[in-house]
């Protein structure tokens, strides 16, 4: 009649474990690496908004012009080209933006004063207006604008500037 009772087992199909700190850290150190890759991205992104917008805004309600240009050093000091290039790329002339297509040096003769090609006339024409205010914007001549059009002109280059002996006045 009577029986024994019996304790129940009572059976977990889970067992409680300790954490892993290991695993923990490595996780925290994985959300804080892509938290700040997402911040790196949206300022970046932000960026580029912002000067796109300063870029549109150049003149009023005119659309930028985009000049392909290449400049040439014929002086003898290195690196002029380069520096020319970088000031030409913070020019800002109306609304024209200048896009450096190639910098380089010519070897074989020195010229004395600096002037610009216009690749987009033919010899005879009168150089275009945006050959003439690039040279009165660096302060040349309006006589050292020459028209010189490209017979296989691939890069689509559109103004030389070639640097002179009075690469000086250009620089300031």
């Amino acid at each position: 009649m009577f029986r024994k009772s019996r304790k129940r087992k009572v059976r977990k199909f889970y067992k409680s474990k300790e954490k892993k700190q290991k695993s923990s850290k490595f996780l925290e150190l994985i959300i804080i690496f892509l938290t700040f890759l997402l911040l790196i991205y949206g300022f970046s992104f932000f960026r580029k908004i912002s000067q796109s917008a300063a870029t549109l805004k150049l003149t009023q309600g005119e659309e930028p012009i985009s000049v392909r240009t290449q400049i040439l050093n014929w002086s003898q000091e290195e690196g002029l080209a380069q520096r020319l290039a970088d000031k030409l790329s913070e020019v800002r002339v109306r609304n024209i933006v200048y896009d450096i297509i190639q910098v380089g040096n010519l070897e074989h003769s020195k010229a004395e004063q600096s002037f610009i090609l216009d690749r987009t006339t033919e010899e005879e024409a009168s150089p275009s207006k945006i050959a003439l205010l690039t040279a009165q914007a660096l302060g040349i001549d309006k006589e050292n604008v020459v028209c010189r059009k490209l017979k296989n002109n691939y890069q689509q280059i559109e103004l030389t500037l070639i640097v002179g002996r009075d690469h000086q006045r250009l620089l300031e």
